[in-house]
């Protein structure tokens, strides 16, 4: 049995198309075809991609705004040959805007529902929460809760293989998070869902 971990980030590249393998994870047919493989995750990334997804509400909403008063600026220079071709692009610009938030929302909640009913959840007992404490392994400390999760349900865990799919190289693929996953028995760490199934396909 192999064990992949997912963090935050696997959510949210999904909600935001940012992965574009990511989708074969979630389709039951494609992952008919990775047998024996147990997809983990803690229970707090849920909390994080829900705070993550409101970030995301404000930046558009503030964007829209933004579009909002250039438009309407632009209707009152009459006398420019180009303030109506302008605030056409914008009117453009701004639905634009407005059809990408709800295609994030969507396609978030798509991948929630599909962890909801696929993937097993690590809790934050108070003995994870007082380790992530006295450690500080990730200077953010969501993130580093997020990795003393993974860490201990790891070192518990029996299975064959485990490996840690997060596009957060800059948290969790440096040298030093890598020999920490090494000591809790997570063999190979991979940034992106491509490099996870090219990994899985050459073994």
């Amino acid at each position: 049995m192999t064990t992949l971990y997912l963090e935050t980030n696997f959510f949210i590249g999904f909600a935001k198309n940012q992965d574009k393998d990511s989708k074969l994870l979630i389709d039951p047919q494609e992952i008919e075809q990775i047998p024996q493989i147990k997809i983990v995750t803690p229970a707090i990334c849920f909390m994080e991609s829900f705070s993550v997804r409101e970030d995301e509400r404000r930046r558009r909403h503030n964007f829209t705004e933004m579009l909002e008063r250039q438009i309407n600026e632009l209707k009152g220079n009459i006398k420019s040959e180009y303030s109506a071709k302008i605030g056409r692009c914008l009117q453009t610009a701004k639905l634009h805007n407005e059809a990408m938030t709800n295609d994030i929302e969507n396609r978030l909640s798509e991948v929630l529902k599909w962890a909801a009913n696929n993937v097993e959840l690590i809790n934050s007992e108070s003995s994870i929460l007082i380790d992530s404490l006295n450690q500080q392994f990730i200077p953010d400390p969501t993130d580093n809760l997020i990795l003393h999760c993974i860490l201990a349900h790891a070192k518990t865990s029996s299975d064959d293989r485990k490996v840690l799919l997060s596009a957060n190289s800059k948290d969790f693929g440096t040298k030093e998070i890598k020999q920490k996953l090494g000591e809790a028995g997570i063999e190979k760490y991979v940034a992106s869902t491509g490099d996870f199934l090219g990994w899985w396909k050459s073994i």
